[in-house]
């Protein structure tokens, strides 16, 4: 799948939650993870927002806006604190600009679906 087709799928994703009613999350982790895997354990367990990248050398992880609670139980937990808040760094904007936070999803949604078998 094309970069572009998966930021495409992740924006369709968002709009129809919003369109749906439903709020999206606001946090998001960047490339700096170094996939210790802390985040993951400090998300609540029926929330389970926080997954694993696919074949990610790292082993990062990444945040699923659509499930994620805004609870913000992972931030203190990350050593290299690289899950940040879109609200504070003015990313998000509007009806919901999540430009950087879906470049980010793109990527993890790309390495999911070259995971995922054919």
């Amino acid at each position: 799948m094309a970069a572009t087709d998966t930021t495409t799928a992740v924006t369709t994703r968002a709009q129809a939650a919003r369109t749906a009613g439903k709020r999206i999350g606001h946090f998001y982790i960047d490339e700096t993870c170094i996939g210790c895997g802390a985040c993951d354990h400090a998300c609540p367990g029926k929330v389970d927002a926080i997954y694993e990248v696919p074949d990610d050398f790292l082993g990062r992880f990444a945040i699923v806006l659509e499930s994620c609670i805004d609870c913000g139980l992972c931030v203190p937990l990350c050593p290299v604190a690289c899950i940040h808040d879109a609200r504070e760094q003015n990313l998000a904007a509007g009806d919901g600009g999540y430009t950087r936070i879906r470049e980010l999803q793109a990527w993890a949604a790309g390495r999911r679906a070259a995971d995922s078998p054919a």
